[in-house]
């Protein structure tokens, strides 16, 4: 029974992992994004997905904080599409079902 928990246990552990990907940033790369048209436009789309978490509910300096630490890739895919996006840590469903069925098992 106890080798069954382990087992269980590790499996969920596994499934929590997710894989982190990294590249190579060239300086030319860098650079083109710092232009000042890239900058006003890239403070005009921040404040307006910091606006979308505040009328979500986010309190605005929770908001601030986390809009200010996202890269500009990342402010541009959300905006305007905060609220089609899942809430969560994206967990499927199907996830959430074999770790209940293992919970289940195990206890």
């Amino acid at each position: 029974m106890k080798f069954a928990k382990n087992l269980g246990l590790m499996s969920l552990l596994w499934l929590a992992m997710a894989p982190a990907y990294a590249a190579m940033v060239t300086t030319h790369e860098i650079a083109a994004e710092s232009t000042p048209a890239t900058m006003m436009n890239g403070n005009a789309q921040r404040q307006h997905v910091q606006q979308q978490l505040i009328e979500l509910g986010v309190e605005p300096a929770i908001a601030v904080d986390r809009v200010n630490q996202m890269s500009g890739q990342q402010i541009a895919s959300l905006q305007g599409q905060i609220s089609k996006l899942p809430a969560g840590a994206g967990v499927s469903t199907t996830d959430l079902l074999l770790i209940i069925i293992l919970l289940v098992l195990l206890l």
